[in-house]
């Protein structure tokens, strides 16, 4: 297996790297399709319908912890292209069935796909780019999955136009996006001393964790909580919702791509910065008297999540135990899974913690905790800046 050095500056090199990036969100962009699925299967319960666009994250967070210990056995890139493969295959295979738990089990393997490859994108970035290009990478990595889940979401649009058996076809992207990884990347080379190491979490990993698990909580609450703002508050139509959490899922693809030049100008203070995005844009979100102001909050809440998520999995390489990478990776993904499958209780709690009687009130309770984190954090990282500054002044004397 090659394991040859590529050129990190190569464009074609990164967009390989990229691309498997593109299909790691995409298990619920079929979600359109359900209710052309339900008039074929009209003994199913919806509600037992709709578990068609998220059964699958149940594997894949069985999955991400396993892709480490089946990547250090296999290889990284023989573990990738196997999930790619995975995900082609069971993705696809809607397509030609019409049985109901064929195609059940078919999206639990799709999860089996995706988890192996999911932190594994991450990890492939560790390995081969470092400083500044490793951080501007993991923004583009960001964006590359807003990007591609909305694309796909357009695209399952139109094969719903033909039936909702053509929507399953978007999972065929992953065997070009698997010959494309496969030429240009090659097996990444992994430190002698992290291959015998066994992986484990620190107490530092579990902090990036549930700090991954907050702002994930609030960035969903974005997306669950926003067509209610509009039609139940009667600020708009559906319409004007859709076009509001598009305008959501735009910021953020913007601010993936600026990731990079935002984090080497805030450098450590670019998590302060990102959360105090999601709690600007909540507050905008409260006290919009219509849905032009409600639209901006979501849009400045938008810009949150790329710098968070993209510092979080930045910072890990820092604080994860030698040669844990890759597990660390895996947990703080399941971090941000678990905080979105949790989203609608945290919704019902945040709104019982103030006043409001509205169908905003539960960002007003994700202002005041989001405010008293990020001033935490600024308060640590300073007092650490000084106690480093101070340490650096004595050795000099």
């Amino acid at each position: 297996m090659s394991k040859s050095v590529p050129n990190v500056n190569s464009k074609i090199f990164s967009a390989a790297i990229l691309s498997i990036s593109f299909m790691i969100t995409t298990g619920t962009a079929i979600s359109s399709s359900l209710p052309s699925m339900a008039r074929s299967f009209p003994n199913i319960p919806m509600a037992q319908l709709d578990t068609i666009a998220t059964v699958q994250q149940f594997t894949v967070m069985l999955f991400l912890l396993a892709s480490g210990t089946i990547s250090r056995k296999i290889g990284i890139k023989k573990t990738i292209n196997i999930g790619l493969l995975i995900t082609g295959i069971a993705g696809v295979f809607p397509f030609f069935s019409n049985n109901f738990v064929a195609i059940l089990i078919s999206r639990l393997l799709l999860g089996v796909g995706i988890g192996l490859f999911n932190s594994l994108a991450i990890t492939v970035i560790d390995l081969f780019f470092q400083g500044n290009n490793k951080s501007q990478m993991l923004g583009f990595r960001s964006a590359t999955e807003q990007i591609g889940v909305s694309i796909l979401n357009l695209v399952v649009g139109f094969l719903i136009l033909i039936n909702w058996h053509a929507s399953f076809l978007i999972y065929l992207l992953a065997f070009p996006i698997m010959a494309f990884f496969s030429k240009y990347v090659p097996e990444p080379s992994i430190p002698t001393k992290s291959k015998n190491v066994r992986q484990r979490v620190n107490f530092k990993v579990i902090v990036l964790t549930i700090l991954m698990m907050i702002i994930v909580i609030c960035s969903t609450a974005v997306i669950v909580q926003i067509p209610n703002i509009i039609v139940s508050d009667k600020l708009g139509s559906a319409t004007t919702a859709s076009l509001i959490i598009s305008a959501n899922t735009l910021a953020g693809m913007v601010m993936g791509i600026l990731f990079g030049k935002v984090y080497q100008i805030a450098k450590k203070f670019t998590l302060t910065i990102g959360i105090l995005f999601m709690a600007l844009g909540a507050f905008i979100i409260v006290i919009g008297p219509n849905s032009l102001v409600v639209g901006l909050g979501a849009i400045v809440c938008g810009l949150s999540y790329p710098l968070v998520g993209s510092y979080a999995f930045n910072l890990l390489g820092t604080v994860a135990p030698a040669g844990s990478e890759t597990l660390g990776n895996s947990v703080l993904l399941i971090g941000a899974n678990i905080g979105s499958f949790v989203t609608p209780v945290a919704l019902s709690g945040l709104s019982k913690l103030n006043d409001l009687n509205n169908q905003a009130s539960p960002f007003a309770s994700i202002f005041w905790i989001l405010i008293a984190l990020s001033a935490f954090i600024f308060v640590f990282q300073v007092r650490m800046l000084k106690k480093r500054n101070s340490v650096r002044l004595h050795s000099l004397k």
